[in-house]
């Protein structure tokens, strides 16, 4: 019983390590795209990129999102 409860807690432990592995992708992931978009769009700042993003993302989903009309209003 007790060889089949460590290999219960070692599954779970490996369960974890593959989460955090997962995690630490994505953020990478992340940061590669957003490292792109400033290069490639020759922004300079979060801000102003985040606002660029805001305004494309209706033609990226098809949908105008609410995002961008917050962003369309703050313009105004």
């Amino acid at each position: 019983m007790t060889n089949k409860l460590e290999k219960i807690l070692t599954i779970e432990q490996q369960i974890e390590k593959l989460k955090e592995r997962q995690k630490k992708i994505e953020e990478q992931m992340h940061i590669g795209i957003g490292r792109e978009v400033l290069k490639l769009w020759n922004v300079d700042s979060e801000e102003e990129a985040i606002k660029w993003v805001q305004k494309m993302a209706s033609q990226v989903n098809g949908v105008e999102s609410v995002a961008s009309e917050e962003v369309n209003r703050n313009e105004i």
